[in-house]
């Protein structure tokens, strides 16, 4: 009886191991930043002079982020914010908007991270990132339609890709270090958004080997429910880090 009660738990609880990345980095030798990052929060009023995020919004998202960055000692503090009633910008159609130049040649603040809220930035991520923006002393930001997306996107802005970039890397992981978002310890993801139900990748796809994928849909950096979002992995912090530490002259 026993053993068919141990089974039956197996049976109930093996998918949800298979489809989640364990974020531990305890026994991990990340890089440690030891550093506190400031962001200027520009928030851009509607043409009544209404806002569409609130500072207290914004605060919890930051203070949420920190939790994913705390491995490598890194965290964020808003030090400012400020607010703009140049409605044309408050609905932005992508990173190759115009609009989004004239913004950062307008508000930009030198050696902070400008993050812009916005009503609607175009494309399906609620925003979009300068890619390793954080290296850029002079320019470069993120934009977002929700607060919370500040996470994913900082992850763009330090440098890493999303877990789908490329489709091609095979689940065997033996092309990992060429494919897919180049870092090895997030799972082949075939970037099938949509095949998810109750956190679980339900999608059938299979690779170039035909092997299954088992894309990790809690990773921050995939584009899965953003609800069921766990963390960074080791490498991506790794990367992250050294993302940064590489940079010369430093931002901050």
């Amino acid at each position: 009886m026993r053993k068919l009660l141990l089974i039956a738990l197996l049976a109930t609880f093996l998918p949800f191991f298979a489809q989640a990345q364990q974020y531990q980095y305890a026994n991990e030798s990340l890089p440690c930043l030891n550093k506190e990052f400031t962001i200027v929060a520009h928030i851009i009023r509607d043409s009544l002079g209404l806002i569409y995020h609130s500072e207290t919004d914004i605060e919890d998202a930051v203070t949420a982020m920190n939790t994913y960055f705390k491995p490598i000692c890194t965290s964020f503090n808003v030090c400012e914010f400020q607010y703009h009633n140049n409605f044309q910008y408050i609905e932005l159609s992508g990173s190759d908007d115009p609009k989004w130049l004239e913004m950062q040649t307008k508000y930009h603040e030198d050696n902070r991270i400008n993050v812009y809220f916005v009503k609607s930035a175009g494309g399906s991520d609620a925003g979009f990132a300068d890619f390793e923006g954080i290296i850029n002393m002079d320019s470069l930001g993120i934009v977002v339609e929700t607060p919370g997306a500040i996470i994913h996107q900082m992850g763009h802005f330090f440098g890493l890709y999303h877990t789908a970039k490329g489709g091609d890397e095979l689940v065997d992981g033996s092309n990992c270090a060429t494919s897919g978002d180049f870092i090895c310890d997030t799972p082949a993801d075939p970037g099938e958004h949509t095949m998810i139900e109750d956190c679980i990748f339900t999608g059938t796809m299979k690779d170039a080997n035909g092997q299954y994928y088992t894309p990790d849909v809690g990773n921050v950096m995939s584009r899965y429910d953003s609800d069921c979002t766990c963390g960074f992995t080791a490498g991506q912090l790794r990367k992250m880090a050294e993302v940064y530490l590489a940079s010369d002259p430093k931002m901050w």
